[in-house]
């Protein structure tokens, strides 16, 4: 979760409008998310390879980001920009968790084995040779 900051009006539209081309076909990422939610019983998500890909925590309480792109670090760190597109889609930010670790997924990750419910590949390249120790027991890539 995120402390508290005030961001001015520029740094919360550099997130909006980096989402915005990400998001370029409107809501089609979110309506895959909620698919594969319907499908499988998911907590926690990692997602490498993900850029300002934000749509997973339209659907899922705790989502862990991993990019190596600098826009990708610049979007996380804006955290009220963040904050506010979550917002925007009717998640309150406070009930949900978005952490974003800048780094390349297939270096080692700060992160625990086994942790995670889901493992996200789209257009990353092989995410699951790199990451599937992250996924708990049962876990699935998608």
């Amino acid at each position: 979760m995120w402390g508290r900051r005030s961001y001015g009006r520029v740094v919360l539209e550099q997130a909006r409008r980096l989402w915005e081309k990400q998001d370029q076909h409107r809501g089609d990422r979110h309506r895959l998310f909620s698919a594969v939610a319907a499908a499988v019983d998911v907590e926690t998500v990692l997602y490498p390879g993900s850029y300002v890909d934000l749509a997973p925590s339209f659907v899922w309480p705790s989502v862990t980001y991993v990019d190596i792109d600098r826009r990708a670090t610049q979007f996380f760190d804006d955290e009220a920009g963040v904050r506010a597109l979550l917002a925007d889609r009717g998640v309150d930010p406070d009930s949900h968790s978005v952490r974003f670790i800048e780094a390349d997924y297939s270096d080692s990750l700060d992160l625990d084995d086994g942790a995670f419910d889901l493992l996200v590949s789209l257009y990353a390249g092989f995410v699951s040779e790199a990451c599937t120790r992250h996924l708990r027991v049962g876990g699935c890539c998608w």
